[in-house]
């Protein structure tokens, strides 16, 4: 048995930009392969739009979006990848 807990999803801004990913990644090119490069760039890319480039209030939400949006470390579709965001952050309810 797994006795490590399990992280509470994300809220707010943090939540809404993992399902705003995911949901880009299942409506556009879903069969096509995800990258970790391309992780990084969405993810920044809307951490920007909400807080702007470089300031602190950015730093934080990219911080708290990277701890539940997975690494990619295998080959895997965009498709895929939004099933796994969209159970980082606690389902579509």
């Amino acid at each position: 048995m797994n006795d490590t807990p399990t992280p509470a999803p994300p809220g707010g801004d943090a939540r809404e930009i993992l399902l705003n990913i995911a949901n880009r990644l299942a409506s556009v090119r879903p069969t096509h392969a995800f990258t970790d490069g391309r992780r990084l760039a969405m993810i920044l890319t809307a951490v920007t739009d909400r807080r702007g480039y470089m300031t602190d209030a950015a730093d934080v939400l990219e911080a708290e979006v990277l701890r539940y949006a997975p690494p990619v470390d295998r080959a895997i579709t965009r498709g895929e990848y939004a099933l796994l965001l969209r159970k980082a952050a606690g389902g579509d309810r």
